[in-house]
């Protein structure tokens, strides 16, 4: 094993770092000098696909990842991510918006965002240190611990070739800093058995993986970890926009067969302003109506309480209605 490296690879739900008491804030030294973020970002990813050569687009391609190379936001607002991972409901697997309606939390609603494989076989998201001792040396020559997540990225900036290794390290940085990232500044050692497996990258169901990781995170109230990338656009593409002036924004997403290559950060900046209730919290704008949820035929006394909880005003007591 690489020294310094988990054996266990149990860093997926660790605590996520202090910031300082008395400031709020953590240590990061100059703000001017931005540092652009390795942990549930996808900016540092669109930073490398615009200068990924076409024949490294095509190796991601031949993987079934062509729309992470087509993502055109930048950047994640974070308060709307955290603001999501507080109002799901883990019993039913949904986000539910006071009086608006519920979003599933699915493999289809993450492939209708993302683009990424559904198939048959299971994401091997395991630690197998035989695998690891293996692939480590031809990953990472010369090095004896596993590098931090950035240090992937400028591993793969540097790279001209589209081969095996290019493949390896691009899912790596995938599986660290998008799909599944944690607090952890470094890749997880469960990477390795499905670098192992390219050829069967494409048939494996990258969807349930990423929606089951966001699940098991957020029942467990860990609202830092998991693919963000899902979440904000998913939920932005959601609303009804009729309302939103996009002025300045070169106007809405344009029609699209998934999420992730029609939202610029712009674009989701001005529709979150619109549906910003508080510093914290969001929920002026209304659900589409193909997502809103219509309980007035809700089925049955066993589906009331379900249909109170979307429809009733916050201050409503549980025992009566409004």
């Amino acid at each position: 094993m690489a020294r310094g490296d988990h054996q266990n690879g149990d860093d997926d739900f660790m605590d996520p770092p202090q910031r300082n008491r008395a400031t709020g804030r953590r240590k990061e030294g100059d703000e001017k000098k931005k540092r652009i973020r390795n942990r549930a970002s996808q900016e540092r990813l669109t930073a490398l696909t615009d200068k990924f050569t076409n024949d490294q687009k095509g190796a991601a391609a031949e993987m079934g990842m062509q729309s992470m190379m087509d993502v055109r936001c930048t950047n994640l607002v974070n308060p709307v991510c955290d603001w999501l991972g507080e109002i799901y409901d883990p019993a039913s697997r949904e986000f539910v918006i006071p009086g608006r309606g519920r979003l599933p939390l699915n493999e289809e609603s993450v492939f209708c965002t993302l683009g990424v494989p559904r198939g048959h076989i299971k994401v091997p998201y395991e630690v197998n240190n035989e695998i690891k001792e293996a692939l480590f040396p031809r990953l990472f020559p010369g090095s004896e611990s596993m590098p931090n997540t950035s240090a992937v990225a400028d591993s793969l900036q540097a790279m001209t070739m589209h081969g095996d290794v290019f493949k390896m390290k691009l899912l790596m940085y995938l599986i660290s800093a998008v799909f599944t990232p944690t607090t952890s500044l470094r890749p997880s050692n469960k990477c390795f058995p499905i670098l192992a497996d390219l050829e069967n990258v494409k048939n494996m169901n990258w969807c349930k993986f990423i929606s089951d990781f966001l699940h098991n995170a957020f029942s467990s109230k860990m609202y830092q970890k998991g693919c963000r990338l899902h979440l904000m656009p998913m939920y932005v593409d959601c609303l009804d926009l009729s309302t939103v002036d996009f002025t300045g924004t070169g106007g809405p997403p344009p029609a699209h067969k998934f999420v992730v290559s029609a939202w610029t950060i712009n674009a989701v900046k001005v529709v979150l302003a619109a549906y910003k209730a508080t510093d914290t919290i969001y929920g002026k704008l209304q659900l589409m109506a193909k997502h809103a949820i219509d309980y007035s035929v809700f089925g049955g006394p066993q589906n009331f309480g379900k249909w109170m909880d979307v429809h009733s005003a916050p201050s409503c007591p549980a025992e009566g209605t409004c």
